[in-house]
């Protein structure tokens, strides 16, 4: 289990105990990634299984950590969780059974467990998202606190690209040019914290498109138009607004000229 985390010591220690409570003996050991947290984590926990901490002494992201994770692991199957999700019960045995050997990856579904109106817009994109893929189908997206990939083929696939926004989703892509594939399971389920404000959500969005390829307002308009379409307006338009909001930053960040260097 890989798990980075920063300033967050409540979190990590409450996903820490849903996976010692329902850990179905498959848990080879958790490994916190500090992501130079003002104060250092300390885990004084009693596990059936090793829990280890390593530390970046300056804040490096959550590719990164988790790249520095996968490096030092001794199982061959990396479990990615955040720090801020809980497995739902099922979680192990859902996934000791998914991750075949035909499989290089699987990624699943996130519920939240917070209800604001942030929270209410993202679990909409991620209903929209999952509503066009069948169970055990082939998909383009790695959801980085809900998934699991066995360690060779994370290794040799270079992990997750070192950049701010959209790391989860390039590593689909590396594991692609190995003809590898990540599938999706709608049984591997996790609750998590979906909002951590307005101002992170556009930050995100205008990351995002930024680091995107360059598009032109003739093909953003488009995805803008079916965005607005899919929103869930007679029932609950506040999210909608702020969805379309989100994806009006987004696609104005993917036409504007690209001056972001990504860091690999």
């Amino acid at each position: 289990m890989v798990i980075a985390t920063r300033n967050r010591p409540t979190d990590a220690h409450r996903v820490l105990s849903a996976i010692a409570c329902y850990d179905i003996g498959v848990v080879h050991e958790v490994l916190f990634v500090d992501d130079a947290s003002e104060n250092s984590l300390c885990i004084n926990a009693t596990c059936p299984f090793p829990v280890r901490i390593l530390r970046n002494e300056t804040r490096r992201g959550p590719a990164a950590s988790r790249n520095l994770a996968a490096k030092t692991a001794t199982g061959n199957v990396l479990a990615f969780l955040d720090d801020d999700a809980r497995p739902l019960p099922d979680w192990f045995s859902v996934l000791d059974t998914a991750l075949s050997d035909n499989h290089a990856a699987i990624t699943g579904r996130v519920l939240p467990f917070d209800s604001g109106v942030v929270a209410r817009a993202r679990q909409y994109r991620y209903e929209v998202r999952y509503a066009q893929h069948a169970p055990n189908s082939p998909v383009t997206f790695f959801a980085g606190g809900n998934s699991a990939v066995w360690t060779e083929l994370f290794l040799s696939a270079g992990g997750f690209p070192d950049i701010v926004t959209a790391s989860d989703n390039g590593l689909v892509e590396r594991l692609a040019q190995s003809d590898g594939q990540v599938f999706f399971v709608p049984d591997l389920r996790v609750a998590h914290r979906n909002s951590k404000g307005a101002g992170v959500a556009f930050r995100e969005a205008w990351r995002a498109g930024r680091l995107a390829p360059r598009s032109t307002p003739a093909a953003a308009l488009p995805r803008f138009a079916a965005t607005a379409r899919l929103q869930p307006w007679p029932y609950d338009p506040i999210p909608a607004v702020l969805n379309l909001g989100l994806q009006a930053a987004n696609s104005l960040a993917t036409v504007l000229p690209s001056r972001v260097s990504q860091r690999r």
